[in-house]
């Protein structure tokens, strides 16, 4: 067993320590992945070229893959693993790192769809999307991206209740399918044989269940309504374009089909034993929804105002030498994000109702949801080795928000959300014209205690991707909500009685305040 990397070029010991990591995997060997480490941590010692001190961490990551793969339990529904974390934390750290810009195309669409899949695993199937898409955007018909992103899109549409929502997402699916399969697929990956015959295992099942063809006939992506005038076209275009409607469709592109927030609970039973009338959580998700839907608008207002808003006009504020951004439409802006943050604890109110989880009402919020209150991180009873995949995703979801070590490595758009919203509640933060500080020759003031400064443009990147955040946050509690539905009735049994409560749609025109 190779013991020294010194007399390799750094070239040969990276082929080297990841022909050790292949077979390891191959044989599930923990030792020899576990030698692999030690190899990878000699070789970090001294100064590496940093593609290779990048590709480093995809190699670490393809070790905890490997330990995960090669352990007894794997298939099970773990809710918290070691490896799963290492798998997510070292291919972040591989985006994040200087070096990734000098990785080859078909590298960087390796390690995003490598995050895809790993996502996707713990049930945030909407982000590992992203991240397939985006590899795509790399490197066009990327076998490995295509693949398990049309397996993605099948288990998504299995996961949803309403029957034409789950047969678009399937004629999606098998389109992805057959491009993995496609002669002309780009395939440059270790074990794709392996992969392809499960792509086209799937294809096949697709073929089989499915009337693709006629399916394909009787779906016009195109051919809806986006408003009533340019305004409103415009401002749900923005929504697509951003993957921001509550509508699994959006997930699928940016089309005209899904330019409406139609994704809601599904049917939900109550016990005869439980209070009259419809169930608090169908309350609660429909204030949920409308809080978001509001936040969203409050952004694009934000980002769109021109001139100077009437209500601006006669406050007389000072000028504080660091040119900063007030006015109403910085202001929206940080309403957006405010609305949009709140949605994470009011969806730990509602599962804590619906799940009975039994945190005290006024306790209760993302952070601690998930975990026995006094026992630290020991994760609740109730949730431990539940077979909820989207309510799973959540709660790696929650992971990205509140724990340091996902903090360190999430992209610059989603890093410090907590800091950020913390300073909006309870200190201050600051907004300025990041170009006149540039060009100023004026010494900016340091920072004053209590308060976070950022610039516009880092508060609306930071702020639409806490409304991608909170969007798929709805999504996840409403097909959790589903899969533990289906997961009662299947234990009641078939022969159980219900009465049925047809609760009709809100009409827009209802919402009318004058």
């Amino acid at each position: 067993m190779v013991k020294k990397l010194d007399r390799l070029s750094e070239s040969k010991a990276m082929q080297l320590i990841g022909a050790i990591i292949d077979q390891g995997g191959d044989e599930a060997s923990v030792a020899a992945l576990d030698h692999a480490s030690a190899l990878l941590d000699q070789y970090l010692a001294v100064n590496v070229a940093v593609r290779h001190a990048c590709r480093a961490h995809y190699f670490r990551a393809n070790i905890w893959s490997a330990k995960r793969h090669s352990s007894p339990d794997w298939q099970a529904w773990l809710w918290k693993s070691e490896a799963i974390d290492g798998e997510i934390l070292e291919l972040r750290r591989a985006l994040a790192h200087p070096g990734f810009e000098e990785l080859e195309p078909r590298e960087r669409a390796q390690i995003y769809t490598n995050l895809g899949n790993i996502l996707n695993h713990t049930g945030r199937f909407i982000e590992a999307v992203e991240y397939w898409d985006r590899a795509l955007i790399a490197v066009p018909k990327f076998a490995m991206a295509c693949g398990n992103r049309g397996v993605g899109l099948g288990h998504y549409a299995h996961a949803l209740y309403d029957p034409g929502h789950h047969g678009v997402l399937m004629i999606f699916a098998a389109e992805s399918l057959a491009q993995a399969c496609a002669d002309d697929a780009v395939v440059e990956s270790y074990g794709y044989e392996e992969a392809f015959g499960k792509f086209a295992a799937h294809l096949d099942d697709i073929w089989t269940r499915y009337d693709i063809p006629g399916m394909v006939g009787q779906i016009d992506l195109l051919n809806h309504s986006m408003g009533r005038g340019k305004k409103e076209r415009e401002y749900r275009q923005w929504c697509l374009s951003n993957r921001l409607f509550i509508n699994p469709l959006n997930d699928i592109g940016p089309n005209p089909i899904a330019a409406r927030d139609v994704m809601t609970l599904p049917s939900i039973t109550a016990g005869l034993d439980e209070e009259s009338g419809v169930p608090a959580v169908i309350h609660y998700f429909s204030i949920i929804k409308q809080e978001f839907c509001a936040a969203r608008y409050a952004l694009y207002e934000g980002i769109t105002a021109t001139g100077v808003h009437f209500s601006d006009r006669g406050v007389l504020l000072y000028n504080t030498l660091d040119y900063p951004a007030f006015g109403f439409a910085v202001e929206r802006m940080k309403m957006a994000f405010r609305g949009a943050y709140a949605v994470f604890d009011k969806t730990a109110f509602l599962l804590n109702t619906y799940l009975d989880l039994g945190h005290k009402d006024r306790q209760v919020n993302f952070r601690n949801l998930w975990f026995v209150k006094g026992k630290g991180k020991e994760l609740h009873p109730a949730l431990d080795g539940l077979a909820n995949w989207p309510l799973r995703g959540l709660f790696w979801l929650s992971k990205d928000i509140f724990e340091d070590d996902f903090q360190e490595v999430t992209e610059p758009d989603a890093q410090s959300l907590y800091e950020l919203r913390n300073h909006m509640e309870h200190k201050f933060v600051a907004v300025h014209d990041s170009l006149l500080r540039f060009t100023s020759t004026q010494r900016a003031e340091p920072r004053k205690a209590g308060i976070s400064d950022l610039p516009v443009t880092d508060l609306i990147a930071k702020t639409v991707r806490q409304l991608k955040l909170a969007r798929a946050t709805i999504t996840y509690l409403s097909l959790g909500i589903h899969a533990e539905e289906r997961r009662r009735g299947y234990k009641k049994g078939g022969d159980a009685l219900g009465v049925p409560m047809i609760l009709n749609a809100w009409d827009d025109n209802w919402k009318r305040q004058d």
